[in-house]
C-alpha cells in the first residue's frame, strides 16, 4: 500500500462531503510508502520542525481511518507545512534515513495537488 493525495471540492451530496476531483493525464499522486505516515510524516523530527497537519497521518482513529483531509481553508497552512519541511529536507533525512530527492519529490506532488485545489476552491486529502 502507499499513501496517494487526492483533490476534492466540497459536495453536500457526496460521500462525506467531498467529491474526489479525477486527475489530469500523468498526474504524480504518490506521497510515500504507507510506513511514511509513522516514520516520516508522523515522525518526531517531522513534529519538532512544526509540523502539525502531516503528523496527523500518525494518529489513525475510527472516525478519520487515517485519512488526512485538508478543507480549502486551511491549504495555505499545508503549504506552508510542505515549505518547512522542505527547507529542512536535510534535517528530516538524516534522521528518518530516507533520501532527500525523494522527500522532496513528495513534498512537490503534495504542492501541486494543493495549487490544483486552490483553483477548483477545494481541498485535498491524503490516503
Amino acid at each position: 500500500m502507499s499513501l496517494d493525495i487526492a483533490v476534492w471540492v466540497p459536495d453536500a451530496d457526496a460521500y462525506a462531503g467531498r467529491a474526489v476531483v479525477p486527475d489530469p493525464p500523468g498526474t504524480v499522486t504518490g506521497v510515500g510508502a504507507e510506513s511514511f505516515r509513522y516514520l516520516l510524516w508522523g515522525s518526531d523530527t517531522a513534529r519538532r520542525l512544526g509540523a502539525t497537519l502531516l503528523p496527523r497521518l500518525a494518529d489513525v482513529t475510527v472516525v478519520n481511518r487515517g485519512h488526512l483531509q485538508v478543507p480549502p481553508d486551511d491549504l495555505d497552512a499545508f503549504d506552508r507545512e510542505c515549505v518547512l519541511l522542505a527547507d529542512n529536507v536535510g534535517r528530516l533525512s538524516a534522521a528518518t534515513g530516507y533520501d532527500t530527492r525523494r522527500v522532496l519529490g513528495y513534498l512537490s506532488t503534495m504542492r501541486h495537488a494543493v495549487e490544483r485545489a486552490r483553483t477548483l476552491g477545494g481541498g485535498v486529502v491524503i490516503w
